[in-house]
């Protein structure tokens, strides 16, 4: 693990996020010769995100920009035949549908609807494209000056449980998304679907006929966490359900090729949280009973990774000729996998690395990818169907790389303070610069979730404490996706009593390392990793300095402020709170506030749903109350997403903050 500073390469800054190109969605050509994906740049002067569609070819040569315009362009999607890219902008406003001649030329708004466009998918003749919207028909035919001149009330009436969503400003406008579609030559769109509910992700049958989608139409839909696989014929009429129930927590449908089944993806404890693994499912195309083909795995398929450099689509699952694509968290990597059923699954893309997206070419012989390693923030990659032949497409964000000097992190599996002594998989970072002989502060990180997980992948933030001077050390304690469903489940109801003794046993692996100065911790992590913060202050005087990020640290009101808290909080602390309101105070940092004696920066967003800043707010008050060392800095207008998708110069801002609090303390 070379660590020496090299000559020429200087130190990385928190504005180096304004130098890191972001890339992905990669989709290759039905024809297999090039791979269009996304480029997304920060833009400084802007203080927002610019991003263009790239075409590379599959067998060597330069990438080209695609689309020029000063805009946020992405999703793009090859026509059948080739000979188009369809893709989402919002060069005319709003996010709309915009189609573009593969051989280059201007690209023509398809849709102009008076709600964003949020996903779409051709048909397999490559007539038309059905695509989500919140738009109504009715909207379409208001006419200006419908709306008469009245006065108005601003109070805002609520009705539904659910009322806010983090990164929806404001409350929930309680509009559904429909299935619409428009002929790929253009014309008046027309919605296919119009239920009370959302509907999303259109799957097109392979006979141009129906489209899957995923909708939650149970009785208790407003109440409950289900997720629904629903099929609609094309020109509108009865959908029917393909599965569903209170139960059922599926998305992400693909037909086989024949049109008599389909794939989809996750499980069946809706409710549950991301302690369960989502598994890949095939159920019959008229409905029936589902049946898993990846439970051996005993590892979720999807990505439940943490990173603060990533954008783009959703992983998610092909279908074709060779058997089922689709992805899997494995300790720590991203990899992508294939089964047939009545098969095994087997391991097509692997390494020590995080792949953000995949496409398969038309005859699914070649596979093109977007990955990430711990230090390459991602970069365009092909190979066969098979995984043979990988080949190296761009070089992005080459050049600022080797600029700067980056610590490239050591992993390392250590056993658990705990009682059961189960190992730990975590890795250290030393420091730019390290020195044989010289001891260093430890910054110990610890992810959100708590059922998401770090990764073999490039993390911002960890990079710049170690150009800083720091070690850091980042682990995946239990409650972790990716190391099987009973690890992940295991903190239900013991939050920080069970994981903490996984993340103190890795910080005292750091140190038996012999570089690390025990007298100069520090501790930090966002949203449940904030949690644990405020969590290990409380109940360990080791550390030094601390920063909790969008924390949590009341169980009680977050059960009744958070967009998940009334789902989400009682599975988690295994009690509903008006029954067992002693559960939601044991399981809260406040409870133990007086114990913390360790200098505390909160940083919270103002308009974060998902950890409200009240749970900043209280813990602040608790502290000044008792006289303790602590700062509150927050976020005017960003959300819970601040670390990775906020105004940049608030990015910049946090970053800035969270070394400067460690300069000074340690």
């Amino acid at each position: 693990m070379a660590q020496a500073e090299e000559t020429g390469k200087r130190h990385l800054t928190a504005d180096d996020i304004y130098n890191i190109l972001l890339v992905n969605d990669a989709q290759i050509s039905p024809d297999a010769q090039q791979v269009a994906y996304v480029e997304t740049r920060v833009d400084r002067e802007k203080n927002d995100y610019r991003s263009s569609l790239y075409l590379v070819p599959a067998a060597s040569g330069q990438p080209r920009r695609f689309t020029t315009a000063d805009a946020q362009d992405s999703y793009p999607r090859w026509s059948p035949t080739g000979d188009r890219l369809a893709f989402l902008s919002n060069r005319a406003g709003k996010k709309q549908l915009w189609v573009i001649p593969a051989a280059g030329g201007e690209a023509s708004q398809l849709t102009d609807l008076p709600q964003p466009v949020n996903a779409f998918t051709w048909s397999p003749d490559g007539t038309t494209i059905a695509f989500v919207s919140k738009a109504d028909s009715a909207d379409l035919e208001k006419k200006d000056g419908d709306e008469k001149d009245k006065e108005e009330s601003d109070a805002v009436r609520i009705t539904r449980l659910r009322f806010r969503s983090d990164g929806v400003p404001g409350f929930l406008d309680n509009r559904p998304a429909h299935i619409w579609c428009v002929a790929a030559e253009g014309g008046a769109p027309w919605q296919v679907t119009s239920a009370e509910q959302s509907d999303g992700q259109p799957a097109w049958s392979p006979d141009g006929q129906g489209i899957a989608f995923v909708s939650n139409r149970t009785e208790e839909w407003q109440a409950n966490n289900a997720s629904e696989i629903w099929v609609t014929p094309v020109r509108g009429g009865e959908a029917r359900c393909v599965i569903g129930g209170p139960n059922a927590s599926f998305r992400q449908p693909a037909w086989s090729p024949d049109g008599s089944q389909l794939a989809i993806v996750g499980h069946q404890q809706a409710g549950e949280g991301g302690s369960r693994n989502a598994n890949v499912w095939v159920v019959a195309a008229g409905g029936g009973e589902p049946r898993s083909l990846t439970a051996g795995l005993d590892r979720p398929t999807t990505a439940s990774v943490s990173v603060d450099t990533a954008s783009g689509a959703e992983e998610g699952i092909v279908w074709n000729e060779q058997g089922i694509y689709f992805p899997v968290t494995d300790q720590g990597s991203v990899h992508i996998y294939c089964v047939t059923p009545g098969n095994e699954p087997k391991l097509v893309v692997g390494g020590k690395r995080r792949v953000l997206s995949y496409s398969l070419s038309a005859d699914g012989s070649r596979l093109a990818f977007a990955a990430s390693t711990p230090i390459d923030p991602c970069e365009v990659y092909i190979c066969d169907a098979n995984g043979a032949q990988e080949e190296r497409l761009t070089d992005v964000n080459g050049d600022f790389m080797r600029s700067v000097a980056v610590s490239e992190p050591q992993e390392f599996h250590v056993p658990s303070y705990a009682e059961d002594k189960r190992p730990i998989h975590g890795w250290l970072m030393k420091p730019i610069g390290f020195q044989e002989g010289q001891k260093y502060p430890l910054i110990l990180e610890i992810h959100g979730g708590p059922h998401s997980s770090y990764a073999n992948a490039y993390f911002h933030e960890f990079q710049l404490l170690a150009a800083q001077g720091y070690a850091v050390v980042y682990t995946n304690p239990r409650g972790s996706q990716g190391y099987g469903e009973e690890f992940a489940g295991c903190t239900r109801g013991t939050w920080g009593e069970s994981d903490m003794p996984d993340v103190m046993a890795a910080v005292d692996y750091a140190i038996a390392q012999g570089f690390v100065d025990e007298s100069r911790l520090g501790v930090t992590g966002g949203s449940y990793g904030g949690f644990m913060t405020n969590w290990v202050v409380s109940h360990s005087d080791r550390f030094k300095a601390a920063v909790t990020q969008r924390c949590v640290s009341n169980m009680l009101s977050f059960f009744g402020t958070s967009d998940i808290g009334t789902g989400f909080g009682i599975f988690e602390t295994n009690a509903i709170p008006w029954e067992n309101p002693e559960q939601f105070l044991k399981m809260s940092p406040l409870t133990y506030a007086h114990e913390i004696t360790t200098p505390l920066l909160i940083i919270h967003s103002e308009q974060d749903y998902r950890c409200p800043i009240e749970q900043g707010e209280q813990l602040y008050v608790r502290l000044k109350k008792l006289g303790r060392e602590v700062e509150f800095l927050r976020f005017p207008g960003e959300s819970h997403g601040l670390s990775r998708g906020g105004k940049p110069k608030h990015r910049v801002e946090r970053l800035n903050a969270i070394t400067g609090w460690f300069e000074g303390h340690l």
